[in-house]
């Protein structure tokens, strides 16, 4: 059996695996990743394409599962604290980037990764400064290895530090850079941790059209385009129907404990896109750059839920 059937093959009992329960969201991830590396994937952009998508169709699902009043108070309590953390984020990236002696733009789109929501507001910046191909793939690239690492490391480390699951949930949603690793990575910590990382993530990104905004205004960019997260409207409505609906709450169970499963899909789809080739792209400075303000925002986001 040639590797391209081997791998089509494996990935379909996988996929199997994930839908009837078997496989938590790290476990997925690391096994879409072991078959990437040792079989090779033929269809690394597809797996890129749907994972995105299926993540997306995820994140609407898991919105049948909440009360429009939670999603509501999540986002109001963790409202100054993403405004805080994507301040330290964008300063320290600034500073950083000049002390490196980081190409401007690479900088920045680093810094606008790790501040919102990783790679969308990466997708999203490029578009406002017009950045180069090169610069757009380092900066996906580092905060792609950050995601990888992140979700192994923040739950044991959260049940190390004996964080309660809406500390663990508001931490990853503000520490993680993107929205699939902040749900896996909650989700392996615990339903409440899922709820409050869902809600405070998505509020998070919610903050690349004023990022973008911004940029585009200081960067001096004519026809700059800002793109609406609509997956994050659609969440919310879902949200709505499912308070004003109590009566098919069955229903909305089964359609969040379903749109759960598609995130580990989603997950393992992100694990077998993953392209040794795109580490060619790195050299020191980037990823130094990625790290140091990674550790800053996890820190200084930790502190100030414990804290104040």
């Amino acid at each position: 059996m040639d590797k391209k059937k081997a791998l089509i093959g494996l990935a379909v009992l996988i996929s199997i695996a994930i839908f009837v329960g078997l496989l938590s969201a790290g476990v997925a991830l690391l096994a879409g990743l072991v078959l990437a590396l040792t079989l090779g994937n033929p269809f690394v952009s597809h797996c890129r394409t749907y994972s995105g998508h299926a993540l997306k169709v995820a994140i609407i699902g898991l919105g049948f599962g909440l009360s429009i009043q939670s999603v509501v108070l999540t986002a109001k309590e963790t409202f100054w604290l993403t405004l805080a953390t994507i301040v330290i984020a964008m300063v320290s990236g600034f500073l950083l980037t000049r002390w490196l002696k980081l190409d401007k733009n690479t900088g920045l789109l680093i810094s606008s990764g790790t501040a919102i929501c990783g790679g969308s507001a990466i997708a999203a910046v490029s578009q406002a400064i017009s950045s180069r191909g090169e610069q757009t793939i380092i900066a996906v690239t580092v905060v792609f290895l950050l995601n990888l690492v992140a979700l192994f490391v923040f739950p044991p480390l959260g049940h190390w530090l004996e964080l309660t699951q809406q500390e663990f949930g508001t931490w990853a949603a503000l520490a993680i850079h993107d929205t699939s690793s902040v749900v896996g990575a909650a989700a392996d910590y615990g339903k409440q941790a899922l709820e409050t990382a869902t809600t405070a993530k998505l509020a998070r990104a919610l903050w690349i059209i004023p990022l973008t905004l911004v940029i585009t205004l200081l960067s001096n960019q004519q026809g700059g385009r800002i793109n609406i997260p609509v997956f994050i409207i659609l969440f919310v409505l879902a949200s709505v129907i499912a308070s004003l609906l109590p009566q098919f709450s069955f229903i909305f169970e089964s359609v969040a404990w379903l749109a759960k499963q598609l995130l580990v899909f989603a997950l393992f789809l992100l694990g077998l896109s993953f392209d040794k080739a795109v580490l060619k792209q790195l050299n020191s400075r980037p990823l130094i750059l990625g790290v140091a303000l990674w550790v800053i925002l996890a820190s200084s986001s930790l502190a100030m839920i414990l804290w104040i």
